[in-house]
């Protein structure tokens, strides 16, 4: 029989040590903290948003075009071991949004869904919605006043879509968009899905919670939304527009970015288009932000 000399022992004791310590390290730098975490994922031309919070909820808002993409994204802000998304919100169900999504529930264990409820006829949706049949998962329609409680103080308030659907408006299936706010003492986030102008109005109209820190641009920053008087009530001190580089719809519009540059200024600004995956980190009171370049 052969014998190993304590050199080849160590030889090959080194290696799952390394490994381990790796590991170790990479768990610390990714498992969340104390804090919330809001990162708009890079995932080209649609709307993906992770949020984490610090009792270690997973929420998940659109998933983008491409299931390759959303794939990369969540292994990089997730836990290798953290395979749950306790809830999944689809804002709306047009491909740019919702094509992800259908690659997590495969992936993950998702626990909830929340979805505007509109009649929409794509392959994309409806192999949406036949995997949540078949999971089981807790399935609910999104209506304006419902409040979801995160806990430590930390709530999403269902802004929109109305008790009764849009109808008649330059785009439906956009202004019956899911709008959220997500709010932790001092600091809050919009996320206005693809509603127009004639959404952006209904919200001034009927007095919603609108002001907000950070705003997530709606519509990719498409002309049709982010009218002044939205961005008067709403006074962010941040603009997130989730886009994608060099896309064919001509993304964001010139007298959009202006808009928002003359009212917040240039460094307020973030693309994910330039700016690749941008994630906010608050405590309450501070936020701080972090871009991938």
């Amino acid at each position: 029989m052969a014998k190993l000399s304590r050199h080849s022992l160590l030889k090959w004791l080194i290696p799952p040590l390394l490994l381990a310590a790796i590991l170790v390290w990479a768990a610390v730098l990714i498992t969340p903290d104390d804090n919330l975490h809001v990162s708009f994922l890079d995932v080209g031309q649609g709307d993906a948003i992770l949020i984490q919070t610090p009792n270690h909820q997973n929420i998940l808002i659109d998933g983008g075009p491409s299931p390759q993409i959303i794939d990369l994204e969540l292994g990089e802000k997730l836990p290798f071991w953290d395979r749950t998304i306790d809830l999944m919100i689809s804002t709306q169900p047009q491909a740019d949004h919702i094509t992800g999504l259908v690659e997590v529930l495969q992936r993950y264990k998702v626990k909830q869904v929340l979805e505007p409820g509109v009649s929409y006829n794509s392959c994309v949706y409806q192999e949406w919605l036949k995997l949540i049949e078949e999971k089981e998962i807790k399935h609910y329609v999104a209506k304006a006043e419902q409040e979801i409680d995160l806990g430590s103080g930390i709530k999403i308030e269902v802004l929109n879509p109305p008790e009764e659907f849009f109808k008649g408006t330059s785009a439906d299936v956009d202004n019956n968009g899911v709008v959220l706010r997500l709010s932790w003492g001092e600091v809050s986030f919009l996320f206005t899905a693809d509603i127009r102008w004639e959404g952006e109005f209904e919200l001034i109209k009927q007095r919603a919670s609108l002001r907000s820190t950070v705003l997530k641009v709606a519509h990719h920053g498409s002309k049709t939304s982010t009218m002044p008087q939205f961005l008067a009530v709403v006074d962010p001190q941040i603009a997130v527009i989730s886009v994608g580089a060099n896309n064919t719809f001509g993304h964001p519009n010139p007298e959009v970015v202006e808009r928002l540059r003359e009212r917040l200024g240039e460094d307020s600004i973030y693309l994910t288009s330039e700016n690749g995956t941008v994630e906010f980190i608050t405590d309450g009171e501070k936020l701080w932000v972090k871009a991938e370049r």
